[in-house]
């Protein structure tokens, strides 16, 4: 089964310079570079109404997308195309949105793709004894599990391909920064494209919502949440629920309040700026931190230890909230007062 995904959210500004990504205008490659034997591709296709909307800035917001997503690229080595298609909309009524194609694998599947994925310290600790990842399904009842295409490429449980894997789409009424310092009362586009590239990617969080006409779906960055020791909580209230990598006995960062709030699931709770918190404000660099990375590592990308860049070449810069659309996952991010 295969449905849509859709979710809008925040800024990110990577100053991380990183191998190009081949991009397209349309059906026109504007940059093409072949990626290597082992290396995570990440192919933008930029839209008519991309160019259009942004005007004089269409291609400064290109080279920034393509600066978010070589965050990835030099920070994950799976050998893999994530194909995302790159559009913008005229005023504010957009900040940033991701719409994601999602598939439908059993836990059993999910599960074993997981352990047979798994490379690093922190793959090891998620998948052993005492890891998040449990050994039997934790969830009881109807219900679904959700894995993203791009997100099951890199677990091998589908194979690579060039279809599209999702959209991110932003509103070129906002003021944008696109490179450099971020100006006073602007935002790090940067910033925001990474924020929604990752949930193409598959930072998602479904939380029990219904996606088309599977209700009580889950994912598997679900399965990180704990709000202590052996307490994973796949339900409301969610004030005090964490990401944990072994099963609650170490809690990494907190996670949004998405039951009282309605938004996002797996983004931050407020405290240290960081790229993936739920509020920020203009002016404010956030960088991509090293719990991110870790975040992005256990839910199915393969992690490059050796290169992966002190937190401060990561910044980013953040606003915005999250709401879900019918028929998909839509994080909707807007600014910050």
């Amino acid at each position: 089964m295969m449905n849509a995904f859709t979710r809008r959210l925040r800024i990110l500004r990577s100053a991380a310079v990183g191998r190009p990504v081949r991009a397209f205008v349309g059906v026109t490659a504007i940059v093409a570079v072949p990626g290597s034997a082992a290396a995570l591709t990440i192919t933008p296709t930029f839209t008519a109404a991309f160019s259009t909307n942004f005007g004089a800035n269409a291609i400064a917001a290109q080279n920034a997308w393509i600066a978010a997503a070589n965050v990835f690229q030099t920070n994950f080595s799976d050998n893999i195309h994530i194909n995302i298609t790159v559009d913008a909309v005229a005023g504010t009524s957009v900040f940033g949105q991701s719409n994601t194609f999602l598939v439908s694998p059993p836990f059993a599947s999910i599960r074993a793709a997981v352990l047979a994925d798994a490379k690093t310290p922190d793959d090891a600790t998620a998948t052993g004894a005492g890891g998040s990842i449990p050994a039997v399904d934790p969830v009881g009842g109807t219900h679904a599990w959700w894995v993203t295409t791009a997100q099951a490429k890199a677990l091998g449980l589908i194979a690579d391909n060039l279809s599209t894997d999702g959209t991110t789409r932003f509103g070129t009424g906002n003021p944008f920064t696109f490179s450099g310092p971020i100006a006073p009362g602007t935002f790090d586009f940067q910033g925001i494209a990474a924020h929604e590239i990752s949930e193409v990617m598959g930072r998602l969080g479904l939380m029990g919502r219904t996606i088309g006409t599977a209700t009580n779906s889950f994912d598997l960055a679900d399965l990180f949440t704990f709000t202590g020791s052996g307490a994973r909580n796949l339900a409301c209230p969610s004030n005090d629920n964490w990401f944990s990598i072994d099963n609650g006995t170490t809690l990494l960062k907190r996670k949004n309040d998405f039951c009282a709030n309605g938004l996002d699931t797996e983004d931050w709770a407020a405290g240290t700026n960081d790229a993936f918190n739920q509020f920020s404000f203009s002016g404010v660099v956030n960088p991509v931190s090293a719990v991110d990375l870790r975040q992005m590592d256990v839910i199915g990308y393969d992690r490059i230890i050796s290169a992966v860049p002190e937190p401060s070449t990561l910044a980013l810069l953040t606003t915005g909230l999250a709401a879900f659309g019918a028929s998909g996952f839509r994080h909707r991010r807007r600014r910050a007062a």
